[in-house]
């Protein structure tokens, strides 16, 4: 007969662990992360019996003799046990800490439909492997305590409860499992606290004299800077916006207020939450200049840390469950991190709780999915100790529960956009492509901004002399329109002439300053970015700085369509597009033009409802993937790694690098790519091997069967 100390949890070559000893180790971790949002008892419960059926002699078997023996299930047996001690939700989390979290299914689903009510119901008549003896000789826990999941929370309550009880779970399993196998805690932290990063900010306020007493829109941001630091420190927690106009300094005012909020109340870390790829590494950038390098985790689809460097690694390890004390990560990442059902996925989540969350350019929150996204926000707040900061210069009009209160972090918000009126608006009507070139031709400096990449490369075109002209578009690898912009921002400083035709990646973000600005008829949040890159600093009268609206015909993108409609009917009806007045309402007509049944485009809400895991995670994507990756051996830099790759070469590094010169395309027109033999598969991967395609001036185009033909 074996006694507990025989039963193993995991084997190497030469050691072992056994059961106990891993279950004790889970279900202390477990209950450590999951006292941070008050469910320390249950996260016990979850960590104790999540292997219990690694107490079968099958596991057993199995674990002795991998080569020989088929998996079995080690779940059911500790989920069955807690759905038996009145815990469903416990019972999920442990269903799904390998293969992610469940559907919870109906009590009519048989063993083969994978739901929590058909693998109980296999558990009941006695389908899975026979673990009683060592529910006989484990030391037993007493879980005569631990409180049921509160009835009068609602079924996204329970859910989010759920979901952080199983990010802790999974997180717990995972460390004492690494542990083991490297024999000790994998590295991790060796961060500054947040009081240290506190003051490296302080410090570097006062290096760049941005604390004190200037005039104009510098004195603005002074201004905001304070109230950041003072009210982050005087303000419980909560949901709070900020809402700072273009150039006024919002992403270090956040930071301030993050910081000096997270130290007076003890609040674990800033979590980041940007919505654009292209501005994600020059904020993450800014901050680890301030920061320091090892205080800041950038993470994202794009990033990758080498295992063979030792800060990189500790940096790859912190990715995986967000030990750090500042984050930095998109808005895909985090919220499709929330509503994920797999292991790796929610890893991290429960590190979001005891937190400031700052979601910089929240206009952008996705339309699509509004209704899951507030409610997350919600309660994040509303149960799991965080602050939340809505951050932007067009803030979206939220309408959250009755019961939830925001207010303004800068409590001054009209008078500075006031101050910071720096253009006259003008409304040129339609204009054909010609008169647009025309304009650009004869004009000094100016941006003009259009809808689609197709309008953009026809403008340029036109243009006879190109020689102060630029073209900016998706279809430029992104090493490319780096460069480019430098030579942009060179030519602005030097005030010399400098004719921009760009989409709409110029608009967040990116710092250019021109006299005068052009934009396509769009989201009025888009023409407004757009006015921030007109007179940006102040420097010039209003009357001088134009920014200037026009149409032109043709069909509108289906994507912006009822933002368009949205944008005329507002700015028809009040005569200063930019006020705070005329943003607030351009917002609300737009979801209503919309419809609440596409603010919730998935039926997600309705999938929480039955508790759909699976379900929730399969249709929540806020963006579809029906993009494929052309990689360009662009320059001497490109051409080398394009021939790394070639020589079977698979290092993350090289990967990360080759990021800097991938084009992303759709798939029609990929195919079209492969079929006239434009590109050729390397390693899985697409590389352009037709660089006729790829122009200096204007990027990437697409062959057609006969002659060229260039895609929206």
């Amino acid at each position: 007969m074996m006694d507990k100390n025989d039963y193993l949890a995991h084997k190497t070559d030469d050691r072992e662990q056994t059961l106990e000893e891993h279950l004790n180790n889970t279900a202390k971790l477990s209950e450590q992360f999951a006292a941070v949002f008050g469910k320390g008892e249950l996260g016990r419960m979850a960590g104790y019996l999540h292997d219990q059926g690694k107490g079968s002699a099958a596991f057993q078997n199995r674990i002795r003799h991998p080569e020989s023996t088929a998996k079995c299930d080690h779940s059911t047996a500790g989920a069955l046990e807690a759905f038996q001690r009145g815990q469903p939700g416990v019972a999920m989390c442990i269903m799904g800490h390998h293969g992610g979290l469940p559907n919870l299914g109906s009590n009519v689903d048989t063993g083969e439909d994978g739901t929590v009510q058909a693998r109980l119901r296999k558990a009941k008549e006695g389908r899975i492997p026979d673990c009683t003896r060592w529910k006989e000789i484990r030391s037993q826990p007493d879980f005569s305590k631990v409180p049921k999941m509160d009835s009068r929370q609602s079924a996204f309550g329970r859910y989010m409860e759920i979901k952080m009880l199983h990010s802790a779970l999974v997180d717990a399993d995972y460390l004492d499992t690494e542990s083991f196998a490297a024999q000790g805690a994998v590295p991790r932290g060796g961060c500054d606290t947040l009081a240290q990063l506190k003051n490296r900010l302080e410090s570097y306020l006062e290096e760049m004299k941005w604390l004190e007493p200037q005039e104009g829109i510098n004195g603005m941001r002074t201004e905001i800077l304070e109230t950041a630091a003072s009210k982050g420190k005087e303000w419980q927690r909560g949901i709070y916006t900020l809402t700072v106009p273009t150039g006024g300094g919002k992403t270090i005012s956040s930071l301030r207020y993050g910081l000096h909020h997270a130290v007076e109340h003890g609040l674990d870390r800033i979590i980041y939450v940007i919505p654009y790829m292209n501005i994600i590494e020059q904020t993450a950038g800014k901050f680890r200049e301030i920061l320091g390098e090892e205080n800041v985790l950038e993470h994202h689809s794009n990033v990758i840390y080498e295992e063979e460097d030792e800060e990189q690694n500790k940096l790859r390890h912190a990715a995986e469950n967000w030990k750090m004390p500042v984050i930095v990560t998109t808005a895909v990442c985090f919220f499709e991190s929330l509503f994920h059902n797999k292991p790796s996925k929610c890893r991290k989540i429960h590190n979001i709780a005891n937190s400031v969350i700052i979601y910089d350019e929240a206009q952008m929150l996705p339309v699509s999915y509004w209704i899951p996204c507030i409610r997350a926000i919600e309660e994040l707040s509303a149960s799991y100790r965080t602050t939340q900061i809505l951050c932007t210069a067009t803030q979206p009009a939220v309408t959250f529960s009755p019961q939830t209160k925001v207010l303004e972090i800068t409590q001054q918000t009209e008078k500075y956009y006031e101050k910071c009126k720096r253009v006259t608006f003008r409304d040129a009507g339609e204009l054909a492509l010609e008169e647009i070139g025309e304009k650009i031709s004869v004009s000094e400096q100016i941006l003009c901004i259009v809808n689609t990449k197709r309008k953009a490369k026809k403008i340029y075109d036109m243009l006879s002399d190109k020689k102060a002209a630029f073209h900016l578009t998706t279809m430029m690898i992104p090493e490319h329109r780096e460069r480019m912009l430098l030579a942009i921002r060179e030519r602005l400083e030097e005030g010399s002439p400098c004719k921009v035709i760009a989409t709409c990646l110029v608009e967040a973000g990116v710092d250019l300053d021109f006299v005068y600005v052009m934009r396509e008829l769009a989201g009025l949040d888009s023409v407004l970015q757009a006015a921030g890159r007109c007179n940006r600093n102040g420097k010039r009268p209003r009357e001088e700085s134009v920014t200037e609206i026009f149409s032109t015909e043709g069909r509108l993108p289906d994507s912006i369509r009822q933002q368009v409609d949205a944008a005329r009917y507002i700015m028809g009806k009040y005569e200063q597009w930019d006020s705070l007045e005329a943003i607030e309402a351009y917002f609300r007509f737009w979801r209503e033009l919309r419809g609440k049944e596409n603010l919730d485009k998935k039926n997600v809400m309705e999938k929480v409802d039955r508790y759909a895991c699976r379900d929730i995670a399969e249709a929540f994507h806020l963006i579809e993937n029906d993009t494929y990756t052309v990689y360009v051996p662009w320059h001497e830099k490109g051409r080398e790694l394009i021939d790394a790759l070639r020589k079977g070469q698979k290092s993350k590094a090289l990967f990360r690098q080759l990021g800097r010169y991938g084009v992303n395309v759709f798939e029609p027109h990929y195919r079209e790519f492969l079929r006239l033999g434009n590109i050729e598969l390397v390693q899985g991967l697409a590389v352009l091997n037709n660089m006729d395609l790829y122009h200096e001036d204007t990027g990437l185009e697409f062959q057609a069967e006969e002659g060229i033909a260039i895609f929206c």
